[in-house]
Protein backbone atom coordinates (compact mmCIF):
# COMPACT_ATOMS: atom_id res chain seq x y z
CA UNK A 1 0.00 0.00 0.00
CA UNK A 2 1.17 3.64 -1.29
CA UNK A 3 1.33 5.70 1.98
CA UNK A 4 2.88 8.95 0.88
CA UNK A 5 0.60 11.51 0.62
CA UNK A 6 -0.49 14.68 2.45
CA UNK A 7 -3.21 17.06 2.28
CA UNK A 8 -2.49 20.57 2.62
CA UNK A 9 -5.95 23.37 3.52
CA UNK A 10 -8.67 24.31 5.42
CA UNK A 11 -10.15 21.74 8.64
CA UNK A 12 -13.33 22.77 9.35
CA UNK A 13 -16.57 21.95 11.75
CA UNK A 14 -19.18 20.97 9.88
CA UNK A 15 -22.63 21.77 10.57
CA UNK A 16 -25.16 20.57 8.35
CA UNK A 17 -29.08 21.84 9.06
CA UNK A 18 -31.37 19.82 6.69
CA UNK A 19 -35.02 21.38 6.48
CA UNK A 20 -37.85 19.34 7.07
CA UNK A 21 -40.05 21.43 4.60
CA UNK A 22 -39.65 23.59 1.67
CA UNK A 23 -37.45 26.48 2.46
CA UNK A 24 -38.97 29.79 3.09
CA UNK A 25 -36.65 32.54 2.71
CA UNK A 26 -36.35 35.35 4.55
CA UNK A 27 -38.28 32.67 7.81
CA UNK A 28 -37.68 30.15 10.10
CA UNK A 29 -36.99 26.87 8.97
CA UNK A 30 -37.71 24.17 10.97
CA UNK A 31 -34.42 21.47 10.48
CA UNK A 32 -32.11 18.57 11.79
CA UNK A 33 -28.34 18.91 12.17
CA UNK A 34 -25.62 16.84 11.57
CA UNK A 35 -22.36 17.78 13.04
CA UNK A 36 -18.88 16.85 11.77
CA UNK A 37 -15.00 17.34 11.14
CA UNK A 38 -14.71 18.56 7.56
CA UNK A 39 -13.35 20.67 5.00
CA UNK A 40 -12.36 19.46 1.84
CA UNK A 41 -8.92 18.25 2.17
CA UNK A 42 -10.51 17.40 5.84
CA UNK A 43 -12.72 15.21 4.00
CA UNK A 44 -10.19 13.59 1.48
CA UNK A 45 -7.60 12.90 4.05
CA UNK A 46 -10.51 10.76 6.22
CA UNK A 47 -11.05 8.80 3.24
CA UNK A 48 -7.85 8.14 2.23
CA UNK A 49 -7.22 6.99 6.05
CA UNK A 50 -10.04 4.59 6.49
CA UNK A 51 -8.27 3.23 2.84
CA UNK A 52 -5.44 2.24 4.51
CA UNK A 53 -3.06 5.19 3.54
CA UNK A 54 -1.92 6.83 7.01
CA UNK A 55 -2.51 10.10 5.43
CA UNK A 56 -0.36 13.23 6.86
CA UNK A 57 -2.33 16.84 7.05
CA UNK A 58 -1.38 20.26 6.98
CA UNK A 59 -3.86 22.39 8.73
CA UNK A 60 -4.51 25.52 10.87
CA UNK A 61 -6.72 25.18 14.09
CA UNK A 62 -7.60 27.23 16.67
CA UNK A 63 -7.24 26.80 20.42
CA UNK A 64 -10.56 25.96 21.28
CA UNK A 65 -12.83 22.96 22.00
CA UNK A 66 -13.14 22.31 18.47
CA UNK A 67 -9.68 21.90 17.62
CA UNK A 68 -9.83 19.20 20.77
CA UNK A 69 -12.61 17.67 18.73
CA UNK A 70 -10.93 17.82 15.55
CA UNK A 71 -7.51 16.49 16.87
CA UNK A 72 -8.90 13.18 18.62
CA UNK A 73 -11.08 12.66 15.72
CA UNK A 74 -7.84 12.16 13.26
CA UNK A 75 -5.76 10.67 15.94
CA UNK A 76 -8.43 7.99 16.20
CA UNK A 77 -8.67 7.42 12.88
CA UNK A 78 -4.93 7.75 11.67
CA UNK A 79 -4.49 11.19 10.50
CA UNK A 80 -1.31 12.70 11.04
CA UNK A 81 -1.58 16.25 12.12
CA UNK A 82 2.05 16.62 13.61
CA UNK A 83 2.78 19.05 11.49
CA UNK A 84 -0.50 21.35 11.40
CA UNK A 85 -0.80 25.04 13.22
CA UNK A 86 -2.05 26.14 16.06
CA UNK A 87 -3.41 29.86 16.65
CA UNK A 88 -5.27 31.92 19.00
CA UNK A 89 -8.78 32.26 18.07
CA UNK A 90 -11.73 29.90 17.02
CA UNK A 91 -10.97 26.60 14.18
CA UNK A 92 -12.62 27.07 11.30
CA UNK A 93 -16.55 26.23 10.57
CA UNK A 94 -18.82 25.95 7.67
CA UNK A 95 -22.60 25.91 8.19
CA UNK A 96 -24.85 25.11 5.01
CA UNK A 97 -28.37 24.79 5.07
CA UNK A 98 -29.93 21.91 2.56
CA UNK A 99 -33.23 21.21 1.11
CA UNK A 100 -35.19 18.24 2.16
CA UNK A 101 -33.64 16.37 -0.95
CA UNK A 102 -30.62 16.87 0.28
CA UNK A 103 -29.36 19.91 -2.54
CA UNK A 104 -27.85 22.97 -0.93
CA UNK A 105 -29.59 26.44 -0.27
CA UNK A 106 -27.04 28.15 0.95
CA UNK A 107 -23.59 27.99 3.06
CA UNK A 108 -21.02 30.24 4.82
CA UNK A 109 -17.36 29.47 5.62
CA UNK A 110 -15.55 30.83 8.40
CA UNK A 111 -11.61 29.75 8.06
CA UNK A 112 -8.55 30.51 9.16
CA UNK A 113 -6.25 28.72 6.57
CA UNK A 114 -5.68 31.99 3.85
CA UNK A 115 -4.39 33.86 6.86
CA UNK A 116 -2.12 31.67 8.64
CA UNK A 117 -0.86 29.03 6.40
CA UNK A 118 1.64 31.19 4.67
CA UNK A 119 4.32 31.11 2.70
CA UNK A 120 6.76 31.27 5.24
CA UNK A 121 5.48 28.87 7.20
CA UNK A 122 5.05 26.40 4.51
CA UNK A 123 8.91 27.15 3.68
CA UNK A 124 9.67 26.04 7.63
CA UNK A 125 8.10 22.78 6.55
CA UNK A 126 9.77 21.82 3.43
CA UNK A 127 11.64 18.93 4.54
CA UNK A 128 8.55 17.60 5.92
CA UNK A 129 6.59 18.08 2.93
CA UNK A 130 9.31 16.94 0.37
CA UNK A 131 8.79 13.31 2.08
CA UNK A 132 5.83 12.85 -0.04
CA UNK A 133 5.24 11.36 -3.61
CA UNK A 134 1.31 13.19 -3.60
CA UNK A 135 0.10 16.70 -2.33
CA UNK A 136 -3.26 17.38 -2.45
CA UNK A 137 -4.23 20.79 -1.29
CA UNK A 138 -7.40 23.34 -1.55
CA UNK A 139 -8.07 26.55 -2.80
CA UNK A 140 -9.04 27.93 0.89
CA UNK A 141 -5.13 28.32 1.02
CA UNK A 142 -3.98 32.02 -0.20
CA UNK A 143 -3.10 32.42 -3.64
CA UNK A 144 0.53 33.16 -2.79
CA UNK A 145 0.94 29.62 -0.96
CA UNK A 146 -0.71 27.76 -3.68
CA UNK A 147 1.84 28.82 -6.50
CA UNK A 148 4.62 27.81 -3.65
CA UNK A 149 3.24 24.76 -3.34
CA UNK A 150 2.60 24.00 -7.08
CA UNK A 151 6.60 25.88 -7.90
CA UNK A 152 8.15 23.57 -4.54
CA UNK A 153 6.07 20.38 -6.65
CA UNK A 154 7.56 21.26 -9.82
CA UNK A 155 11.08 21.35 -8.63
CA UNK A 156 10.87 18.66 -6.36
CA UNK A 157 8.84 15.68 -9.08
CA UNK A 158 5.87 15.58 -6.94
CA UNK A 159 2.51 14.77 -7.96
CA UNK A 160 0.49 17.62 -6.86
CA UNK A 161 -3.72 17.63 -7.27
CA UNK A 162 -5.23 20.79 -6.70
CA UNK A 163 -9.46 20.79 -5.71
CA UNK A 164 -10.55 24.01 -6.65
CA UNK A 165 -13.27 24.12 -3.90
CA UNK A 166 -15.96 26.75 -5.04
CA UNK A 167 -15.97 29.15 -8.26
CA UNK A 168 -15.29 32.08 -5.85
CA UNK A 169 -11.72 30.46 -4.21
CA UNK A 170 -11.14 28.32 -7.42
CA UNK A 171 -10.46 31.45 -9.68
CA UNK A 172 -7.25 32.19 -7.57
CA UNK A 173 -5.86 29.26 -10.29
CA UNK A 174 -6.71 31.87 -13.07
CA UNK A 175 -3.73 34.03 -12.24
CA UNK A 176 -0.72 31.26 -11.02
CA UNK A 177 1.89 29.72 -12.80
CA UNK A 178 0.18 26.06 -12.93
CA UNK A 179 3.45 24.23 -14.43
CA UNK A 180 3.99 21.51 -11.87
CA UNK A 181 0.33 20.95 -11.25
CA UNK A 182 -0.48 17.20 -12.26
CA UNK A 183 -4.49 17.55 -11.86
CA UNK A 184 -7.16 20.11 -10.96
CA UNK A 185 -10.93 18.70 -10.21
CA UNK A 186 -13.08 21.51 -11.36
CA UNK A 187 -16.84 21.87 -12.16
CA UNK A 188 -18.24 22.94 -15.07
CA UNK A 189 -18.24 26.21 -13.60
CA UNK A 190 -15.35 26.63 -11.54
CA UNK A 191 -14.10 25.48 -15.07
CA UNK A 192 -14.99 28.77 -16.65
CA UNK A 193 -13.28 30.63 -13.88
CA UNK A 194 -10.08 28.82 -13.74
CA UNK A 195 -9.64 29.03 -17.65
CA UNK A 196 -10.85 32.77 -18.38
CA UNK A 197 -10.48 32.19 -21.88
CA UNK A 198 -13.40 33.70 -23.95
CA UNK A 199 -14.86 30.50 -25.74
CA UNK A 200 -16.86 28.28 -23.19
CA UNK A 201 -16.26 25.48 -25.16
CA UNK A 202 -15.32 22.74 -22.49
CA UNK A 203 -12.57 20.83 -25.04
CA UNK A 204 -11.12 24.89 -25.37
CA UNK A 205 -11.16 25.67 -21.84
CA UNK A 206 -8.98 22.45 -20.72
CA UNK A 207 -6.67 23.01 -23.59
CA UNK A 208 -5.84 25.77 -21.97
CA UNK A 209 -4.97 24.82 -18.56
CA UNK A 210 -2.85 21.79 -20.43
CA UNK A 211 -0.86 24.45 -22.44
CA UNK A 212 -0.65 26.62 -19.29
CA UNK A 213 0.77 23.36 -17.80
CA UNK A 214 -2.07 21.39 -15.85
CA UNK A 215 -0.93 17.40 -17.02
CA UNK A 216 -4.44 16.35 -16.21
CA UNK A 217 -8.27 18.12 -15.80
CA UNK A 218 -11.41 15.80 -14.09
CA UNK A 219 -14.46 17.71 -14.97
CA UNK A 220 -17.12 16.98 -12.88
CA UNK A 221 -20.52 17.08 -14.50
CA UNK A 222 -22.85 16.26 -11.12
CA UNK A 223 -25.78 13.02 -12.56
CA UNK A 224 -24.18 13.66 -15.84
CA UNK A 225 -21.00 11.86 -14.79
CA UNK A 226 -17.25 13.40 -15.61
CA UNK A 227 -15.20 13.34 -17.88
CA UNK A 228 -10.94 13.24 -17.50
CA UNK A 229 -8.54 14.47 -19.68
CA UNK A 230 -4.83 14.01 -20.03
CA UNK A 231 -2.25 14.24 -23.09
CA UNK A 232 -3.01 11.08 -24.18
CA UNK A 233 -6.62 10.23 -23.89
CA UNK A 234 -10.26 11.36 -22.88
CA UNK A 235 -12.40 9.13 -20.74
CA UNK A 236 -15.98 9.97 -20.02
CA UNK A 237 -18.35 8.19 -17.30
CA UNK A 238 -21.82 8.61 -16.66
CA UNK A 239 -23.46 8.19 -12.93
CA UNK A 240 -26.45 5.95 -12.29
CA UNK A 241 -30.06 7.48 -11.31
CA UNK A 242 -29.88 7.54 -7.24
CA UNK A 243 -31.52 9.40 -4.36
CA UNK A 244 -29.51 12.42 -3.16
CA UNK A 245 -29.91 12.75 0.83
CA UNK A 246 -27.32 15.10 1.01
CA UNK A 247 -24.64 16.53 -1.86
CA UNK A 248 -21.84 17.99 1.05
CA UNK A 249 -18.50 16.39 0.37
CA UNK A 250 -19.15 14.03 -2.78
CA UNK A 251 -16.45 15.82 -4.97
CA UNK A 252 -13.76 15.27 -2.22
CA UNK A 253 -15.20 11.29 -1.81
CA UNK A 254 -14.84 11.21 -5.57
CA UNK A 255 -11.00 12.59 -5.30
CA UNK A 256 -10.32 10.24 -2.43
CA UNK A 257 -11.19 7.35 -3.87
CA UNK A 258 -9.47 8.58 -7.56
CA UNK A 259 -6.12 8.61 -5.57
CA UNK A 260 -6.20 4.90 -4.34
CA UNK A 261 -6.89 3.86 -7.04
CA UNK A 262 -4.37 5.45 -9.26
CA UNK A 263 -1.55 4.95 -6.75
CA UNK A 264 -2.70 1.20 -6.58
CA UNK A 265 -1.90 1.66 -10.46
CA UNK A 266 -5.40 0.75 -11.47
CA UNK A 267 -6.36 1.68 -14.95
CA UNK A 268 -7.74 5.16 -15.89
CA UNK A 269 -11.11 3.91 -16.29
CA UNK A 270 -11.18 1.67 -12.85
CA UNK A 271 -9.94 4.79 -10.94
CA UNK A 272 -12.65 7.07 -12.46
CA UNK A 273 -15.58 4.25 -11.50
CA UNK A 274 -13.90 3.88 -7.98
CA UNK A 275 -14.32 7.94 -7.56
CA UNK A 276 -17.64 7.79 -8.84
CA UNK A 277 -18.95 5.15 -6.55
CA UNK A 278 -17.28 6.70 -3.49
CA UNK A 279 -19.18 9.62 -4.62
CA UNK A 280 -22.31 8.24 -4.96
CA UNK A 281 -22.41 6.13 -2.09
CA UNK A 282 -22.14 9.56 0.02
CA UNK A 283 -24.36 11.53 -1.60
CA UNK A 284 -26.85 8.78 -0.33
CA UNK A 285 -25.54 9.38 3.34
CA UNK A 286 -25.98 12.69 5.99
CA UNK A 287 -22.64 14.02 6.06
CA UNK A 288 -19.19 14.18 3.72
CA UNK A 289 -17.45 10.83 4.88
CA UNK A 290 -18.48 7.27 4.69
CA UNK A 291 -17.59 6.00 7.91
CA UNK A 292 -17.54 2.04 7.38
CA UNK A 293 -15.40 2.23 4.60
CA UNK A 294 -12.48 0.43 4.03
CA UNK A 295 -10.76 -1.26 1.05
CA UNK A 296 -13.04 -4.28 -0.08
CA UNK A 297 -16.31 -2.04 0.43
CA UNK A 298 -15.20 0.48 -2.05
CA UNK A 299 -14.45 -2.28 -4.87
CA UNK A 300 -17.50 -3.44 -3.66
CA UNK A 301 -19.24 -0.26 -4.08
CA UNK A 302 -17.79 -0.24 -7.65
CA UNK A 303 -19.08 -3.96 -8.53
CA UNK A 304 -22.40 -2.76 -7.65
CA UNK A 305 -22.47 0.69 -9.87
CA UNK A 306 -20.31 -0.41 -12.87
CA UNK A 307 -20.58 -4.02 -12.95
CA UNK A 308 -18.50 -4.41 -16.10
Amino acid sequence: MVKSVLCIGATLIDELYFCETTIVSHSSNPAKKLSSVGGVVSNIVQHLALLGFQPSLITALGNDSDANQIKKHFDTIGVSTIESLTVEGSSGKYVSVLTPQGDLYVAVCQDICSEVLSVSFLESKSDFINEFDCIIIDTNLDAKAIQWIIDFSKLHQKKLIIEPVSVTKGSKLAELDLKGVFMITPNEEELKAIATIASTEEIAMVTHLQKRGVENVWVRKGDQGSVMYDNDQIISLKVPSITVQDSTGAGDAALAAWVFGHLQKESALTSLQLGHSLALEVLQIKGAVLSTLNVASLYQLKNTYYNV
